[in-house]
């Protein structure tokens, strides 16, 4: 087990769960007098090839995950170092990845998020990054 962790992340979407992951990151990072990454992904993966569908997709996307990030910053207690990431992709690989990348120790997620379709077909995105990433996991129900 770590001593404590210097670099937490919280993936967030606009679920009720990554508010709850969120809201255990803000604490977690606290206790740890840690940095903490907020990172959201619209999840482009699934488009097609029409390029003015897959603009106008990933241009709304980005417009939700920003006023998602706008929600959260201001409920970020001004003692807290953080940086907001928001990114379009596939989210399980953009959250292991980021957490490579950054030498994240902690990653916190809502145990499901807004993606209930997504996950009947492809798997949760959360038992991925629970499988897959290079460092602890916790998930917040």
């Amino acid at each position: 087990m770590k001593e404590s962790y210097k670099k937490i992340l919280v993936a967030v979407d606009s679920s009720g769960q990554a508010r709850r992951a969120f809201q255990e990151a803000i604490e977690v990072t606290r206790r740890n007098d840690a940095h903490l990454y907020i990172l959201i992904v619209s999840d482009t993966n699934h488009l097609g090839a029409e390029p003015y569908a897959v603009d106008h997709i990933v241009k709304e996307a980005q417009k939700a995950a920003s006023t998602v990030v706008e929600a959260l910053e201001k409920m970020i207690p001004e003692d807290i170092s953080y940086n907001t990431v928001v990114d379009d992709g596939n989210p399980k690989a953009k959250i292991v990845a980021f957490a490579e990348e950054k030498k994240i120790d902690l990653i916190l997620m809502g145990a499901t998020g807004t993606g209930t379709f997504s996950r009947l077909l492809l798997g949760s995105t959360t038992a991925y990054v629970v499988n897959n990433a290079p460092c602890n996991v916790m998930v917040v129900r």
